[in-house]
């Protein structure tokens, strides 16, 4: 990670959605670099915020032939999708990675049901039918 592409990435995780910034370089060769070391720096970002790191889109342009390296915010959820039934019905679903993460902890620290279902405010179908299924 270089400190220019350090530099841009944190002016990045700054920007709004719809926002752009364009970085000049010199030519194709820079551009395919500084490109490679923002992609790694976002890499590196996501351990920590997937999400916004997710919505942060790097790319390349030419512009009145000058050679840029573009990072743009876009809306994006990562967290969210939508679940198609037989019947062609769609519904809104959701993950919380932290979630799912405190409630592996504590089962494998085998605390209670009932302080787990305290901790996490209750449990959903899906959780009970995957962590506490009937014997």
């Amino acid at each position: 990670m270089s400190e220019i592409s350090s530099v841009w990435f944190e002016e990045a995780k700054k920007l709004k959605i719809g926002q752009t910034i364009f970085i000049r370089v010199a030519n194709k060769k820079e551009q395919t670099a500084l490109a490679n070391e923002l992609e790694k720096d976002r890499e590196e970002y996501a351990e920590i915020e997937p999400e916004i790191a997710s919505q942060i889109f790097i790319n390349r342009a030419l512009m009145e032939l000058k050679q840029y390296v573009t990072l743009e915010r876009k809306f994006r959820t990562i967290f969210t999708a939508f679940f198609r039934n037989e019947e062609g019905q769609f519904s809104k679903i959701s993950v919380d990675p932290e979630r799912s993460r405190m409630l592996k902890l504590m089962i494998k620290d085998k605390k209670p049901r009932a302080e787990i279902e305290e901790i996490l405010n209750g449990l959903t179908d899906s959780e009970i039918e995957e962590y506490f299924p009937e014997k």
